[in-house]
């Protein structure tokens, strides 16, 4: 159960390490929710904005005397960064602490940071929110980003339980709904909910508005283009980062799309209308019965 706004969460300072989106869309949602917000940006103008902003209640651009506050961190940084992260910076956290993370591929990132770790006897649970958006930065931060949203939560076999609920009720106090399953789990199934959705917004969209036709082609899109690209203007730096390092589960993904994408081309060749129409049909349904178990419950 989400705490609410007057209960006493198990930690009192969390830090939060990277402020783009992501982060700071988190230290709104924590605003008056009786913690601490700590944060760390490279850049001081960013800082001086989280700060007006009220994204942070403190913060600095010195992370090693950052961190040994924090009850629990939070890394919002680039897949590259955050193993390299823990690593150069394992022995600020104080022991008995809790670091997780924001980022959209598990397993490679909780196999590398929870032992390095471990061994200073802090606490590495792999989180990974559902949420984000084709913008990036401070500047787009929501207080609402994570209402709602599903935060997948990857704990190792030796994980600590209190750990793992103190990452939970963060969530939880953000607003989203947490689930716990495997890292393995996590990165097959973001390969098709998140990152297929990805390649396929950019070869929509280098389709479309390539090529010798594309003045009068961007005439001619309008919404349903415009809804199904959207993530085509995402980082690209990011996205190849994310993919390289889910690059097995992502072609899996990939060669399942392709062969339904097939079956729809067999059909058109075949001038099988009944078929085809079918499949637009149980399309619809799946998409209909997802968006309302998901959206219904958030006006």
């Amino acid at each position: 159960m989400p705490l609410s706004d007057t209960e006493i969460p198990p930690f009192r300072t969390v830090a939060i390490v990277g402020l783009g989106l992501l982060g700071a869309s988190l230290g709104l949602a924590l605003r008056g929710k009786n913690v601490t917000r700590i944060g760390w940006t490279r850049k001081e103008e960013a800082l001086d904005k989280a700060l007006a902003d009220g994204v942070i209640d403190r913060g600095g651009c010195d992370l090693a005397k950052l961190l040994p506050e924090a009850d629990i961190t939070v890394l919002c940084l680039p897949v590259s960064q955050i193993v390299s992260y823990c690593r150069e910076f394992a022995r600020h956290w104080r022991p008995g602490s809790i670091v997780t993370d924001i980022a959209s591929v598990k397993e490679c990132i909780v196999e590398a940071a929870a032992p390095v770790l471990a061994a200073h006897n802090v606490h590495f649970i792999g989180s990974h929110p559902m949420a984000g958006s084709e913008k990036s930065g401070i500047a787009a931060a929501r207080i609402d980003l994570y209402k709602g949203a599903s935060v997948f939560i990857t704990p190792q076999p030796a994980s600590v339980s209190d750990a793992l609920l103190s990452v939970k009720k963060l969530w939880e106090l953000a607003g989203a709904q947490t689930m716990t399953i495997s890292a393995a789990e996590h990165d097959t199934l973001v390969a098709h909910t998140s990152h297929l959705p990805h390649f396929l917004a950019a070869v929509l969209a280098r389709t479309v508005l390539s090529g010798e036709q594309t003045p009068m082609r961007q005439l001619g899109c309008a919404g349903g283009f415009r809804d199904t690209t959207r993530i085509a203007s995402s980082n690209p730096v990011m996205w190849r980062e994310i993919i390289a390092a889910n690059r097995a589960a992502v072609l899996q993904a990939l060669k399942e799309f392709e062969a339904n994408l097939s079956q729809l081309r067999q059909y058109l060749e075949n001038g099988d209308y009944d078929k085809l129409q079918n499949n637009f049909e149980q399309a619809k349904e799946l998409r209909d019965s997802w968006f309302h178990s998901k959206y219904d419950k958030y006006p």
